[in-house]
């Protein structure tokens, strides 16, 4: 399988801004609706970490191709906003989501010693939940954001997508335990859910940092930022997978009890990891992720039958031998995490990245079709 590109569009530029992290869902026939994280350029490197990082929102028109407004969303959040994410709840309802980070002076550190937090130029940036907004009119409005609690924890992030079964959303997340002996410290992702969108439950345990033996040599693998699939009232996890330290792959775990247990994670050869898993419309199975070895991108994989996500072999197959180049022109490994929407059998597929020498970061969205 191939594909056709249609046209290539940028959603946002600014010379003095580093734009990331996008996501897209359908408004209408005729617009979507596409979040990404956006903070001041830093002049001396290029950073994830930024205590003005704001979380905003950009509406496309098909028809017109092109960019009708951009605005922010939770400026009522004085917590930096990192990845904002979408996902649609019903016709009318929208969820705007992203995680935070405070930062709080080096010598608060002590303070901080049970929670997940990153030292970043004489800073501490504490990991400090999720935040939501709402919009219950399609779009139009956002309500003011509120924090997610869970069991009293609130130092986690997600990087991924949610799902819904019947009337719960799922939402995955993780965070990263920290130990006195760092050696033993390590990542955990966890299942939460809500049924009325406000008030969060602690659903299941996914997974977390292991050690086992790969061809003789003891390693440790990290499992970070996972997303999720409803595929025939199954949740699928995606996960990224770290082994080593080395180049991510996805990782694929599975729930046939509606969320409530999962299994342990299976290693893919799929070169990265798919953070918006999609249904197409003819039944098929889009796997779109950012692609961080040369040429640097994006890349997805099709899957005729979904139903082959459950089988290893055909999996590693696929990764092996029909993977699909959407870009290769992407200049570093600082790029890609794509997610895609379709509509009417075109896919539109947002995504991070520079492809210019001066490192000028843009969110573009590239379209095409299936062949």
């Amino acid at each position: 399988m191939n594909i056709n590109i249609l046209d290539e569009s940028i959603i946002f530029e600014n010379k003095n801004s580093y734009p990331a992290f996008p996501s897209i869902i359908k408004l209408d026939n005729n617009r979507f609706l596409i979040s990404f994280r956006n903070a001041p350029k830093i002049k001396k490197h290029y950073s994830h970490l930024h205590s003005l990082s704001k979380a905003m929102l950009a509406v496309f028109d098909i028809n017109k191709n092109g960019v009708e407004k951009v605005f922010e969303f939770a400026e009522y959040d004085d917590a930096a906003k990192q990845d904002a994410q979408l996902f649609r709840i019903d016709e009318k309802t929208i969820m705007a989501y992203y995680f935070r980070y405070t930062f709080h002076p080096m010598n608060e550190k002590e303070l901080f010693k049970d929670y997940t937090f990153i030292e970043y130029d004489n800073t501490i940036a504490l990991l400090s939940g999720i935040g939501v907004c709402i919009s219950y009119d399609n779009g139009k409005t956002f309500s003011k954001p509120y924090i997610i609690e869970v069991n009293n924890m609130k130092n986690f992030a997600i990087r991924g997508s949610m799902c819904k079964l019947n009337d719960e959303v799922f939402a995955p997340i993780y965070a990263y335990k920290q130990n006195i002996n760092k050696n033993n410290s390590k990542y955990q992702c966890y299942i939460i859910s809500t049924k009325d969108l406000i008030n969060w439950k602690l659903k299941s345990f996914l997974c977390e940092t292991e050690f086992k033996k790969i061809n003789n040599k003891k390693s440790r693998i990290e499992y970070v930022e996972p997303s999720l699939l409803n595929y025939k009232n199954n949740i699928i996890a995606f996960i990224r997978t770290h082994i080593n330290n080395e180049y991510g792959l996805t990782s694929i775990s599975y729930s046939k009890d509606k969320g409530k247990t999962f299994s342990k994670p299976i290693f893919t050869n799929i070169k990265g990891y798919p953070l918006n898993p999609m249904i197409l419309e003819n039944g098929k199975l889009l796997l779109t992720y950012g692609y961080r070895l040369k040429s640097y991108g994006v890349r997805a994989i099709v899957f005729d039958n979904p139903d082959d996500i459950f089988d290893i072999e055909k999996i590693n197959y696929k990764a092996d031998n029909e993977e699909i180049i959407i870009d290769s022109d992407m200049k570093s490994t600082d790029c890609g995490y794509p997610w895609s929407i379709e509509n009417n059998c075109i896919i539109s597929c947002v995504y991070y990245g520079y492809k210019d020498k001066n490192k000028f970061r843009k969110i573009y969205m590239k379209r095409f079709t299936l062949i």
